[in-house]
């Protein structure tokens, strides 16, 4: 009997390979694909409302249905990876049996429509991490322990430290006799410049279960812009979880037991 595939779509900055403990906790009926880093390819450039990086994911996982000779995937998508999941079931829902977003960025109503200015102006980079990314450090000297380094740093102070060992695996790589990123800071900048801001226009286009899971101490939105973006999708059901924005990488274990408690809960629902 074949496995069920959860297609894992990453957070901007994070290549998949950094949630592999996560991946380890999840069933063996399970079988996780996941594609390394959006942004990187140059047939999907970074764009307005991240379409190309969609069609991205929707190349993706053709390719994989058809390696693995399959006709659906459920898709679990952590921040950005949430929301370019949930266009992508949007516009191809019969590639897709299921859906998770796990704390991602969705901006609907006023804060949209000043989203579509404000990403025509610098002023963009002040108001989302875009300021923060483009200026981000990414060489090291060879002998670095990026591990200790980065455990202090407060983005990463609350991860699970295996979680951190999985980023600093494949998310530095040795080259030009340095350390340096594998995702590029300018890619993930220009990501965060091209937040989706056209939710809205999907309301109630989602026609598969669908859980949107958002941590209680997020600092991504108030929780008030998740509420108001599931009332726009009946299918999406809300639920809180403890923690914060990367409470994935945080809390690995307790995430693939909420991941594999709601999808049977969805299959109820289906």
């Amino acid at each position: 009997m074949s496995k069920t595939l959860i297609n894992f779509v990453h957070a901007n900055g994070f290549p998949a390979g950094s949630y592999q403990t996560l991946f380890n906790y999840l069933p063996d009926h399970y079988q996780v694909i996941a594609h390394e880093k959006y942004g990187h390819n140059d047939k999907y450039p970074v764009e307005n409302n991240w379409q190309p990086l969609v069609n991205e994911l929707i190349a993706f996982v053709k390719q994989e249905l058809k390696n693995t000779q399959q006709e659906q995937v459920i898709s679990v998508g952590h921040s950005f990876g949430g929301v370019i999941a949930f266009i992508a079931a949007c516009q191809q829902p019969q590639l897709f049996k299921g859906l998770i977003m796990l704390d991602p960025p969705v901006v609907t109503g006023g804060t949209a429509f000043a989203m579509k200015f404000l990403k025509k102006t610098r002023l963009i980079d002040k108001f989302s991490p875009a300021g923060k990314a483009k200026v981000r450090r990414t060489q090291w000297p060879l002998n670095t322990d990026m591990v200790k380094l980065f455990s202090s740093r407060q983005l990463f102070k609350n991860f699970d430290r295996r979680c951190l060992a999985d980023y600093v695996r494949h998310g530095i790589i040795e080259r030009n006799e340095q350390l340096e990123l594998v995702f590029s800071a300018q890619v993930e900048a220009d990501i965060f410049r091209n937040l989706a801001a056209n939710l809205s226009s999907y309301k109630n286009q989602l026609k598969i279960p669908a859980n949107l899971i958002y941590a209680d101490k997020t600092d991504v939105l108030p929780i008030k812009f998740f509420k108001r973006f599931t009332r726009l999708n009946k299918n999406i059901e809300l639920t809180m979880t403890a923690g914060g924005h990367m409470f994935p990488l945080e809390q690995p274990e307790k995430t693939a037991q909420l991941i594999s408690t709601t999808l049977k809960q969805q299959q109820s629902r289906d």
